[in-house]
Order: structure tokens, then sequence, then C-alpha cells
């Protein structure tokens, strides 16, 4: 049986609340929030610009 987190303080190992950025009068991210547990395979999908790539980047500190 394969491991299923269960999201206890323990199991989380990143915790992303309300995140937004913007450039200019142009919002890239509004509100962004996600939570990487220990042990799950997560993904980020969307469409060009949805603001993938700013969101890793503000995670990875490239972008304050």
């Amino acid at each position: 049986m394969p491991y299923q987190p269960d999201a206890s303080r323990t199991d989380i190992l990143l915790n992303a609340s309300n995140i937004k950025v913007g450039f200019g009068d142009f919002v890239a991210l509004n509100d962004v929030s996600l939570t990487f547990l220990r042990g799950a395979i997560t993904g980020l999908v969307g469409p060009n610009g949805a603001g993938k790539s700013t969101f890793l980047k503000i995670l990875s500190g490239e972008i304050e």
C-alpha cells in the first residue's frame, strides 16, 4: 500500500499561503496557496501565462 500523507504538521514540507505578486499594474498572482506534503507527488499545471514559473521563482527566492 502506498504512503498516504495526512497533512499533519509533521508531513508538511512547505506551506505557501496567500502569495500575491504584481509587476506594475499587472497582477501575476493573487491569493495563491499551496502545501507540499512529505511523500506526496505534487504537480503544478496551467496554461501559458498562468503564473507557474513566477510562483516557483517566489518559492525559490529569485523574486521577492
